[in-house]
């Protein structure tokens, strides 16, 4: 009797400081792991690690951490790992492109040209384009060349003699 007396104490015990690992692991070690520059976001860590992730780039563009926002805008964008919320999309995307980041002005004139922003078009979407092809983005060279393919050869020509160049 004895002896099962202590045999169900021990693994009470053992019970006991598995649950506290488990914790310690959830809540100090894991939220490191996920902001670590080093995770693969093609594994599945990065599912669990998606809302905390979420949370981190939150607080870096709320301190006006523009690759933050950015970020942020397109994960609400794709509802990646967090809620999709298209007007949290604009919002933080519209701070990053105000920073003047090529990638958010490029993402932005896609946008407009989807009609995020009321009526697709490119009244919007070209200033834009231009804006990000003007500090070397690549895409947006591309998109203002087929813009202007058959509609403007001048600037055609002007767009794919930068293309090419970059190249």
């Amino acid at each position: 009797m004895h002896f099962l007396k202590n045999f169900f104490l021990s693994l009470i015990l053992l019970c006991c400081l598995c649950i506290l690992a488990l914790v310690c692991y959830r809540h100090f070690l894991l939220p490191t792991h996920c902001l670590s520059d080093k995770i693969d976001l093609h594994h599945t860590d990065y599912v669990k690690c998606g809302p905390i992730v979420a949370q981190d780039l939150l607080v870096r563009a709320q301190n006006k951490d523009v690759q933050a926002a950015y970020k942020l805008a397109l994960m609400y964008d794709a509802g990646d790992r967090i809620p999709e919320n298209r007007k949290q999309a604009i919002y933080w995307l519209q701070k990053a492109e105000q920073a003047n980041l090529p990638e958010a002005q490029y993402v932005m004139a896609v946008w407009a040209e989807r009609g995020y922003f009321g009526e697709a078009g490119d009244d919007l979407a070209v200033p834009l384009y231009e804006a990000a092809a003007r500090q070397g983005h690549l895409n947006a060279m591309k998109s203002l060349a087929n813009i202007f393919r058959g509609i403007d050869e001048t600037k055609y020509n002007y767009w794919m003699a930068k293309i090419r160049k970059e190249r």
